[in-house]
């Protein structure tokens, strides 16, 4: 387990639904002894590497980043990845030490595309 200043670092993954009310009830009961990296992929509404999409997905990332730490949850990092949540990802597993990741995304379409893996 990896110890970023004696806490565990969650790796949170959040989609366009996720906003930032819906983080912090999901993020606060695993919140003692953890910081959060939050990894928000900029959505390809616009195309392939939209300046627009990039910019939502950074208002995203500053918003929900703000709404953790006034709820008192420590974030460690916050990072615009890439429009494919798999690739999104695994840049930021590979080059940081993670201990465990939260996906937040749309609960409905989730169940509807694969059932089995989501936890509401």
């Amino acid at each position: 387990m990896q110890e970023t200043e004696n806490k565990r670092n969650v790796l949170v993954i959040v989609g366009r639904e996720a906003e930032p009310p819906i983080m912090v009830d999901a993020l606060r009961p695993r919140a003692e002894g953890t910081g959060f990296t939050l990894l928000v992929p900029a959505t390809p509404l616009h195309g392939p590497d939209s300046a627009i999409d990039w910019a939502d997905a950074l208002e995203r990332a500053e918003r929900g980043a703000s709404a953790m730490r006034d709820a008192g949850l420590e974030v460690i990092e916050t990072i615009v990845g890439d429009a494919d949540f798999a690739a999104a990802a695994g840049d930021v597993m590979h080059s940081r030490e993670i201990d465990d990741v939260v996906v937040l995304v749309d609960p409905t379409a989730a169940l509807g595309a694969r059932p089995d893996l989501v936890a509401v």
